[in-house]
């Protein structure tokens, strides 16, 4: 199952009082299935947020956006291209 760890991390979240936000809004009182479909619109990063003790205090789901286009279509070679160097 693919989104088990999402299921799991608030799981874990919840059993330990963490508290959960996906852009800055709370998912503590929603269901994983809620988490789940958001994920699937872009790219998230989990990032855990610990009190002086190194105990994580916080979950934030940050969406995470390239910082700039690549200057390059792909790095693949194609066929085509290693024709033309033989």
């Amino acid at each position: 199952m693919q989104k088990k760890w999402v299921y799991d991390e608030l799981a874990h979240a919840r059993q330990e009082g963490i508290t959960v936000d996906v852009g800055g809004v709370s998912y503590e009182n929603r269901s994983p299935e809620e988490l789940w479909k958001v994920l699937q619109r872009g790219t998230y990063m989990l990032d855990y947020e610990a009190d002086t003790l190194g105990r994580i205090t916080a979950l934030h789901i940050d969406r995470v956006e390239p910082s700039e286009r690549s200057a390059y279509k792909t790095m693949r070679c194609t066929k085509k291209q290693r024709s033309e160097k033989e």
